[in-house]
Formats: structure tokens, C-alpha cells, sequence
């Protein structure tokens, strides 16, 4: 009798195992979705666009502030207006995953995505978008309203803010917006993303050209960079040292 029982332990044991690892080899079977890429936020400065992945089901995305989690959302498409969930001031980034269908026999889910660059919401945005208004009312030129029925305080779109180069109309002269709205001025600027120096005169307009600072001479090219090292200006060579400084 001992040794029946132990042969049909034996057995189920056996054919567990061989369901498991007929399991695990499906499973590694599948294909792994593309890792999501092109994270960018839209114009508006709350609606986060990320590349569309083949074969994906849907997609996860997760909303940070200052480097913690705000919201995870599900969505079919490849983008996603996070302004409602935008309630406190801080740097906003996200990150999204391509997902498979839960019982897909191709494919997985993807990797999560790096982290997006940041997008600035000010306290005024913050509390408008708690009091019910919202940038589509602001954009329209009215005023939000509350949940009362009230008319809420009317703000520029202007307080969702990306840093970026901007180049004035009519001028063609260009200038950089910090994510706070402030701008460089007056001296020279390192740009976070490059570490490239440019320099920016008193109303804050980026310069080209041979600049003169502090007792000693800088190039800035067409581009707006200062120039390091050998460099080739009206067909003569200079050279400048790490900090940008002309040599004798």
C-alpha cells in the first residue's frame, strides 16, 4: 500500500513539473514588446507623447513629481493629457511600458522607458487645476470655472513652462526659458543638457561673434557655443584654452 501511495505522489509530482516547465518555456517563448522611446511633452506643457510600439495592446504610463509617483494610467493610445492630475507644484517627468494583451500567446509586456525630461507646474497652475479650471479654458481666452459655477481666476497658459531655445519673430534672435520662466542674462549661461556655454547680453538674447569679458577674449560661433580648443575664424586659426579664453 506505501509504495502505491508513492507512486502516485511520484506521478503528480512529475506532471507538475513537466506543467510548470511547459509553462516556462511558453513564456520565454514570446516575444518581448519594444522598449517605449521619443518621450516628449507636448506644447501644451501637460500632455505627455510617447512613440507608438508594434503589437502593443495598450500601454502603462506613470506620472512623477519631484521624483515621486503621482498616477499610473492605462491608454490605447500614444498620448496622454496629465493636466487634471498635475494638483501640486513641482517638476513633472513620466515614463511608459508597452503592454501585450493579458492572454497574448506572441508577445509580453515591454520595459519601462527612461524618464522624460521635466515639465515645470507652478502653485497658481496647481491650484487652478484643483479649483476646476483648466489650460483648454485659458486657451480660449475665458475664465475657468469652479465646481460651483463660480468663475475661477483667469492665469496665462504661460505657467506650464519647458525649458527651451526660443527664436523671436521678426529678429531671428534667440534666447533660453528655464522651466521657472526666468532666462539668462547679462554674462555667461552653461546649458544643463550639453554643458556648452553661451553667452547672453542684458536683455538676455544670445550672442555670436568675439566677446569680450573680463579682461579676456571668447569666440562664440554661428551656433551661439563658445569655442574651445583650434578653431578657424575668417580663415585664420586661434586657439582657446578649457575656459574658453583666447591664447597669445
Amino acid at each position: 500500500m506505501k509504495n502505491w501511495k508513492k507512486q502516485i505522489a511520484l506521478a503528480v509530482t512529475a506532471g507538475l513539473l513537466t506543467v510548470m516547465g511547459a509553462a516556462t518555456a511558453f513564456a520565454a517563448s514570446k516575444t518581448r514588446l519594444d522598449t517605449v522611446t521619443d518621450l516628449y511633452w507636448g506644447d501644451d506643457g501637460t500632455t505627455a507623447n510617447w512613440e507608438k510600439i508594434d503589437d502593443a495592446y495598450q500601454y502603462e504610463v506613470r506620472l512623477y513629481c519631484n521624483e515621486s509617483q503621482v498616477e499610473s494610467i492605462k491608454t490605447k493610445k500614444d498620448s496622454f493629457d496629465m493636466e487634471k492630475k498635475m494638483t501640486k507644484e513641482g517638476d513633472y517627468t513620466f515614463r511608459v511600458r508597452a503592454l501585450a494583451k493579458s492572454n497574448s500567446k506572441e508577445f509580453t509586456d515591454g520595459y519601462w522607458s527612461e524618464d522624460s525630461e521635466e515639465t515645470y507646474v507652478s502653485a497658481d497652475f496647481a491650484d487652478m487645476i484643483k479649483n476646476g479650471g483648466s489650460t483648454s479654458q485659458l486657451k480660449n481666452g475665458g475664465p475657468g470655472k469652479k465646481e460651483d459655477g463660480s468663475a475661477a481666476e483667469e492665469k496665462e497658459a504661460s505657467i506650464v513652462r519647458q525649458a527651451k531655445w526660443i527664436q523671436e519673430d521678426g529678429s531671428g534672435r534667440w534666447w533660453y526659458q528655464n522651466a521657472d520662466g526666468s532666462y539668462p542674462k547679462g554674462g555667461w549661461w552653461q546649458e544643463p543638457a550639453t554643458g556648452t556655454w553661451y553667452f547672453f547680453d542684458a536683455q538676455g538674447y544670445m550672442q555670436t561673434g568675439w566677446i569680450d569679458w573680463n579682461g579676456s577674449r571668447y569666440y562664440c560661433t554661428g551656433s551661439g557655443a563658445m569655442a574651445v580648443g583650434e578653431y578657424t575664424i575668417d580663415g585664420a586659426a586661434y586657439r582657446f584654452d578649457a575656459s574658453g579664453a583666447l591664447q597669445q
